[in-house]
């Protein structure tokens, strides 16, 4: 069908949409794409009819199926995904058959809607915005959780105390720069730069929103500290990722100026201070803190497209992330009209550090939505399957997630703020069945019972549960070793997003399932 006739054919589909629209009988358009995304097919039904039409359709071809429902404006209100027929977000529409995969995991469960189909896997809403916002209060209020309550600083606090503080660390053990020992010469001119920070003994607390994807680190440095000298992609003593237009609270800087010791909702730490945009005051900061309408990075990640302007050239925004959203600009914007795309406010620095918004613009073709996402378990195993195959960044080094980060970021697309690592996280006032002296059996009657998406735990490490399958338990989960099926005692590396069962083994010869710790059902 040559791009006029498709046209055409939407413009007649849509004008009898309306028509039913009005009469109450919404009308759908179906639209099929090739694995290009080029259209090449338009059909208008009858939301009675759906079952039918894709019932008729050929099964490659249903796979392909983007429903889309019309309003009396004749815009798009989202999405109709049906998972019986049709691969919704966060399915591979690509070939599974050459991917390697873990043992006893097959094609079909590289794919969201194969769990979507389980018992323990359903479209109800688990939790209103406002239930989760609540959530996140509790959260906070929780000591064991160890997250920060931004909202709380002010006033002032001695920073030539707290300098001296910062300095004195103990050097760690057993890492290595660029392959060899890391000398001591090394962690003490980390301390010096220290020493040197600008600090008086009354300080005020200053407030900020990071200005770019960044990481914080318990020490000011820029370097990889890895623990094993064959190793360049490790860094041990990377906290957490930053997302772009987080809020932080800023303390000091180091003497050099290029670190500042900043607080997250979920961790503390030394960040670059180059991707920091600080406020004038609190009451500026508050003012932008909580936008009435804004758009939430729902994709992996999502990359701005390219311009002269280097604050936006090609600015990559990670699963997770908030940015205002302006509803009222029809002028040009970085030299182009907003036509078809989104237009949000990003947090930019001036040269002088200080925080102003600029307007940008999102594809409208981009995983992204208005708002936050419906809390349902289908909705987390869709957010969990598109980072299938990422790699793993301790810390959230490499513009990557570690395993408690990859959980933090599908959360985050529902509005939670979840605490950083593992052990926080199960301190959460949530639904936590302890299972550390539980038998094999035990664990497996709790499993049978839990919602897909929640969170499993063992020392070190947790995963996202997806479900049973032929009396196996399965997780998606972002892991950096694990014991080779093939070579039992043998520690092999997947750094990877991945699909596994709990009959993996650890290095100490026993089961995942065996170590399991807490199970946690975000609710």
């Amino acid at each position: 069908m040559r791009l006029k006739a498709i046209v055409a054919a939407l413009i007649a589909a849509a004008a009898l949409s309306l028509a039913a629209y009005a009469a109450g009988d919404v009308t759908y358009i179906c639209a099929y794409y090739s694995d290009s995304g080029a259209l090449i097919d338009a059909k208008q039904f009858k939301e009675n009819e759906l079952k039918n039409v894709l019932d008729s359709l050929a099964p490659d071809n249903a796979a392909k199926a983007k429903l889309f429902r019309w309003n009396d404006t004749l815009q798009p209100v989202g999405d109709l995904i049906v998972s019986d027929y049709t691969r919704g977000a966060g399915d591979v529409l690509t070939n599974m058959e050459s991917t390697v995969k873990a043992p006893n995991v097959t094609d079909e469960m590289c794919v969201a809607s194969f769990w979507h189909k389980k018992e323990n896997c359903s479209d109800e809403i688990v939790m209103t915005e406002d239930e989760i916002a609540a959530f996140n209060r509790k959260i906070l209020d929780t000591q064991e959780t160890y997250t920060n309550d931004l909202s709380s600083f002010g006033g002032t606090y001695n920073g030539v105390q707290l300098a001296e503080l910062n300095a004195n660390f103990e050097s760690p053990a057993g890492l290595y720069l660029n392959g060899e020992p890391v000398p001591e010469s090394y962690y003490e001119a980390i301390r010096e730069n220290i020493r040197k920070s600008p600090v008086k003994e009354s300080m005020p607390f200053q407030f900020g929103f990071a200005v770019n994807r960044t990481v914080m680190k318990a020490y000011p440095y820029e370097d990889y500290l890895s623990d094993d000298p064959s190793d360049p992609e490790w860094d041990n003593l990377v906290s957490t990722g930053v997302a772009v237009n987080e809020p932080l609270v800023l303390l000091f800087t180091t003497g050099d100026g290029k670190f500042t010791l900043a607080h997250s909702q979920c961790c503390s730490g030394w960040v670059p201070t180059d991707d920091i945009g600080v406020c004038k005051d609190k009451t500026e900061w508050q003012k932008y803190l909580n936008p009435d309408k804004f758009l939430v990075v729902t994709g992996e990640k999502v990359y701005l497209e390219p311009s002269a302007d280097a604050d936006l050239n090609e600015k990559m925004l990670t699963m997770g992330t908030v940015l205002p959203l302006v509803t009222d600009e029809t002028g040009t914007v970085s030299y182009r009209l907003p036509w078809n795309n989104y237009v949000v406010k990003m947090p930019a620095r001036n040269e002088d550090g200080s925080f102003y918004q600029k307007n940008a613009l999102i594809p409208a073709n981009r995983d992204v939505n208005v708002g936050y996402l419906p809390y349902s378990t289908a909705n987390v195993v869709t957010q969990a399957f598109k980072s299938l195959g990422n790699r793993y960044g301790w810390g959230g080094m490499m513009n990557s997630q570690d395993c408690s980060s990859f959980a933090r970021e599908v959360y985050r697309c529902f509005g939670f703020e979840l605490p950083r690592n593992t052990t926080w996280q199960s301190a959460m006032p949530a639904e936590v069945t302890v299972m550390s002296s539980m038998t094999d059996s035990e664990k497996k009657a709790v499993l049978d019972t839990l919602p897909a998406g929640a969170i499993l735990i063992f020392p070190g490490h947790e995963m996202l549960y997806l479900g049973k399958d032929n009396g196996l338990y399965y997780t998606i989960n972002d892991v950096s070793s694990l014991v080779s099926p093939e070579q039992p005692g043998v520690i092999i590396k997947p750094r990877s997003v991945i699909v596994n069962d709990l009959s993996t083994l650890r290095g100490n010869g026993s089961t995942w399932l065996g170590n399991l710790s807490h199970a946690v059902v975000v609710k």
